[in-house]
């Protein structure tokens, strides 16, 4: 039996995020969480985890990706 977050595959979701992230019009270099949401359908706390641990590339064209709601900005 596995505790917590042990063995949990963090990749898969960096690369549904990644190629989001392709996908999605960024304004002025900017994405947000939201956008992110609603192209992946992946939870946003699942989101702000994987951008946490620094397991995405950001594609030449964005910046940056805020959360205004967590109050988080994560750069490229």
């Amino acid at each position: 039996m596995q505790n917590g977050n042990e063995g949990f595959n963090y990749a898969r979701y960096a690369g549904a995020i990644e190629e989001a992230l392709d996908r999605l019009a960024a304004k002025n270099g900017v994405v947000k969480t939201r956008q992110i949401q609603l192209e992946t359908s992946v939870p946003k706390d699942l989101i702000v985890e994987v951008l946490d641990r620094g397991m995405v590339d950001f594609p030449d064209r964005i910046d940056e990706i805020i959360d205004h709601e967590e109050g988080k900005k994560w750069k490229r």
